[in-house]
């Protein structure tokens, strides 16, 4: 099931606006404890989430792939700890392994085919 989608962005003020103009309504406006500019936005029945970070750019690489950590596709799974090892096994390269979530669950992030990041959080039992 989708959590949210989060991108970089070099506004977050703007991007608050913009979207606000398209019926978005902020959920979240805060600086995390590592500095970063994090803002949560609820349009329809998803999130939206945009981090400014410095010295961060939401550009691209050379192969058109997000790398960063910040663009990433968040899902919640039903048995994140019998995944992991499946997902491994199977040759899905693992960019941060297993760890608590800031909101307590557990949470790893792994890369899709395209070397896009995907956020996988354990779901409600």
């Amino acid at each position: 099931m989708l959590k949210h989608v989060s991108f970089l962005t070099r506004d977050l003020p703007a991007t608050l606006a913009f979207y606000g103009q398209l019926g978005g309504v902020v959920e979240k406006n805060l600086t995390t404890e590592e500095g970063y500019h994090r803002a949560v936005v609820r349009l329809g029945g998803g999130l939206l989430q945009f981090f400014q970070i410095e010295g961060e750019s939401p550009a691209g690489n050379a192969d058109g792939a997000q790398k960063h950590w910040a663009e990433h596709i968040a899902l919640y799974v039903p048995d994140l700890r019998g995944l992991l090892p499946v997902l491994r096994a199977s040759g899905v390269v693992v960019t941060r392994d297993l760890q608590p979530s800031p909101s307590g669950r557990d949470m790893a992030f792994v890369q899709d085919p395209d070397g896009r990041q995907v956020e996988l959080l354990q779901a409600d039992a």
